[in-house]
């Protein structure tokens, strides 16, 4: 059985899944968007609640001195950062695997 973790989604990553729900719904349709959006959040929640530390630093942010975690849900093409410590785990980001990362951090006021 696994350990229970205090889960938090940052305002960003709200914002992220808006965008990402206002996306697909023009192109899959309203419903099968916000279930989209729906799956990743609770894949990404219960895949990183099982063994947060499974999942590694993201290379890019490490060589810029920031250690933040990334899942990869690749069935989907999106990329989850998070940050854990102790008991809590806190959902950043979601980020398309198709777009240019490094642009989006800087979008997103990660990296300045």
């Amino acid at each position: 059985m696994s350990e229970q973790y205090q889960i938090v989604i940052a305002p960003l990553a709200e914002q992220c899944l808006k965008d990402i729900e206002s996306y697909k719904s023009g192109t899959v349709g309203a419903q099968q968007a916000a279930a989209f959006v729906d799956n990743l959040l609770i894949e990404s929640v219960e895949n990183i609640s099982q063994d947060p530390e499974r999942y590694r630093f993201n290379a890019f942010l490490s060589e810029r001195g920031l250690l933040l975690r990334e899942r990869l849900d690749v069935e989907g093409e999106y990329r989850v950062l998070y940050d854990f410590q102790d008991d809590a785990i806190q959902i950043l980001l979601f980020i398309s695997m198709k777009q240019d990362f490094g642009t989006l951090l800087y979008r997103y006021n990660i990296l300045k």
